[in-house]
C-alpha cells in the first residue's frame, strides 16, 4: 500500500511538472527543399505538430511567440511575433503567422515558444525567442530554469569583468538594467543565451563555444535536464538538454523538434528523444549528434558555487494560486524549504533536489487540489542548508 502510494505521488508532481514547463517547437528546412511545397504527407505532418502546439497552449499561459529566418529579409527582427495572450486565446494571430512560415518559400528556419513564467519579465509579451544581431542573426528558446546568480557569476568572472553585460542590456522590454530594479524582470533564458555568445565570441567557432558555454554550466552544478534548448545561428539548429526534455523527427523536406510530440510516430514519422548532455546539429543536409558533448574535464574556468544561502524575493507577492521561490543554495549541502503561518506553525516542507538547486526556484500552490489547505495571511519561508537559515515572507490571498 505504502509502495502504491509513493508511486502515485511521483506521478502526480511529473504530471504536474508537464503541465507548467514552457514548451518549444522549431523546424528547418533540408537541402533545397521549400516549405511550401511540401507532400500532402509531410503537410498532414505539420499540422499535426502546429495542432499540438496549439493546445498544449492551454496550460501555458504567459504568451507565445515565433521567429523566422527568411532569406530575403534583412532583419530577423522584421519576422519576430510575441504575444501576452496563450495562443488558445489567440488563435487568428496564431494561424495567420504560423501558416505563413510555410506559405512562403524564402523561410528555412522556424522557432516558437509557449510559455509559463517562472523567472523575471511576467508581465511582458513573451521575450523567447532572445534575439542577438551580431556576423549574423542568433536566436534561442529554452525550456528549464537555472540561478541567475550562478549565471551572472559565470558571465562576469565573478563580478571580475561586466563587460559583456554592459555591451548588452536586458531585453526586458524597458523594465530596467542589470544593476538596478530591471535585474527582477531579467529572465534566466536570457543570461544562458548572453554567456553562449559570448563564448561563441571568444572561440570563433559556434560549436565551440556552445560546448564551452555548456560546459561551464555543467560545471558550475546545473543540470542538463534544466538547459533544454534551440539555438539557430541562421543556417542550422542546436538542440541540447537532458533525455526525454526534447524530441526530434526528420521527414524527406525538413527537421522539426518539440519539447512534447502528439505521439510517437504519425505515417511513419518517428520522434527521437535527445540523450542527457547530447547536442543535436540540425541542418539542411541531415542532422549530427554529439552524445556527452559536455563535460566539466578540461579548461573550463573555475566558479564559485554559493556556499552562502539566500532567498530572493518571490513572485508574485502577494499571490493567489502559485508562487515563485527563487533562491541560491549551495549544491553540496542538505537544504530544505519550510513554509511556517505567522504563529509558527509549519504548513509545507520541500526538500530541494539537485534539480531544485540547479534551476534556483521552487513553485509553491497551496490549497492545490486539496494541498496544504492554508487560509490567507503573511507567511514566512525558512531555507536550511546545514546550520544556515534564511528567511523571508509572503503574502496568500484567497
Amino acid at each position: 500500500m505504502r509502495f502504491r502510494y509513493l508511486v502515485a505521488i511521483i506521478l502526480y508532481f511529473n504530471f504536474l511538472s508537464f503541465l507548467s514547463a514552457c514548451r518549444i517547437w522549431s523546424v528547418i528546412s533540408k537541402g533545397g527543399g521549400r516549405f511550401d511545397n511540401l507532400s500532402s504527407i509531410e503537410s498532414n505532418f505539420i499540422s499535426l505538430q502546429l495542432d499540438t502546439f496549439y493546445n498544449q497552449s492551454q496550460y501555458n499561459q504567459d504568451g507565445w511567440a515565433v521567429v523566422h529566418y527568411a532569406e530575403y529579409i534583412d532583419s530577423v527582427y522584421q519576422t519576430v511575433f510575441r504575444s501576452s495572450n496563450p495562443a488558445n486565446q489567440d488563435s487568428l494571430s496564431y494561424w495567420s503567422i504560423m501558416n505563413s512560415i510555410f506559405n512562403d518559400s524564402s523561410y528555412s528556419i522556424g522557432m516558437s515558444h509557449i510559455r509559463t513564467a517562472t523567472s523575471g519579465a511576467s508581465q511582458i509579451p513573451n521575450p523567447h525567442p532572445w534575439i542577438f544581431q551580431g556576423d549574423k542573426t542568433y536566436s534561442f528558446v529554452h525550456n528549464g530554469g537555472a540561478s541567475k546568480e550562478v549565471l551572472y557569476d559565470l558571465i562576469t568572472n565573478n563580478g571580475i569583468d561586466n563587460s559583456w553585460l554592459d555591451q548588452h542590456p536586458p531585453q526586458t522590454f524597458g523594465a530596467g538594467y542589470w544593476n538596478d530594479e530591471g535585474w527582477s524582470s531579467v529572465v534566466d533564458s536570457e543570461l544562458i543565451m548572453l554567456l553562449i555568445m559570448q563564448q561563441i565570441s571568444q572561440h570563433g567557432v559556434v560549436i565551440d563555444g556552445l560546448q564551452s558555454a555548456f560546459s561551464m554550466m555543467i560545471g558550475a552544478g546545473i543540470n542538463p535536464y534544466m538547459l533544454n534548448c534551440v539555438f539557430s545561428d541562421s543556417d542550422n539548429l542546436y538542440i541540447y538538454g537532458g533525455s526525454g526534455g526534447l524530441y526530434f523527427n526528420e521527414s524527406e523536406s525538413f527537421l522539426s523538434v518539440m519539447s512534447s510530440p502528439a505521439q510517437n510516430s504519425t505515417d511513419g514519422f518517428y520522434w527521437e528523444s535527445i540523450l542527457t548532455g547530447e547536442l543535436v546539429v540540425l541542418s539542411k543536409a541531415g542532422y549530427t549528434r554529439y552524445p556527452s558533448f559536455a563535460t566539466i574535464q578540461g579548461s573550463v574556468p573555475d566558479v564559485i558555487i554559493p556556499s552562502e544561502i539566500k532567498i530572493q524575493p518571490s513572485y508574485p507577492n502577494p499571490f493567489n494560486g502559485s508562487v515563485v521561490i527563487p533562491f541560491v543554495a549551495p549544491m553540496n549541502q542538505d537544504t530544505k524549504i519550510s513554509i511556517f503561518n505567522i504563529i509558527g506553525e509549519r504548513v509545507s516542507e520541500r526538500i530541494l533536489s539537485s534539480n531544485d538547486i540547479g534551476a534556483g526556484k521552487i513553485i509553491w500552490s497551496p490549497n492545490q487540489n486539496g494541498g496544504d489547505n492554508i487560509s490567507s495571511g503573511v507567511y514566512i519561508i525558512r531555507m536550511t542548508s546545514g546550520v544556515k537559515k534564511a528567511e523571508s515572507k509572503i503574502m496568500f490571498i484567497k
